[in-house]
């Protein structure tokens, strides 16, 4: 579940609306990956997302500062699931 996260269109692309403690956060994260982001005045998190590649690593990095522990530990043990019934298992 996302924290009171919106979707503001401005005019050159979408803002996101964050609260102020993670979105310095997530900034920072997301510009350490090599994606352009920027912590406006106004309380938004403009991000430039060119590639769909960047725009997984932006939702991946809001759910990890904004879902709740017991969100990512499900997700997670669903994963662990898929592994130990072999569907992740390469092909020799």
């Amino acid at each position: 579940m996302l924290l009171a996260m919106n979707f503001v269109s401005s005019g050159s692309g979408y803002c996101l609306q964050i609260p102020l403690g993670e979105r310095w956060r997530i900034g920072r994260r997301l510009v350490e990956l090599g994606i352009p982001a920027v912590c406006t005045g106004e309380g938004h998190l403009q991000v430039q997302v060119d590639t769909p590649l960047a725009l997984v690593q932006v939702r991946s990095v809001i759910r990890q500062y904004t879902a709740r522990r017991r969100e990512l530990l499900d997700s997670l043990e669903i994963c662990w699931q898929l592994n130990a019934g072999g569907q992740d298992e390469q092909v020799g």
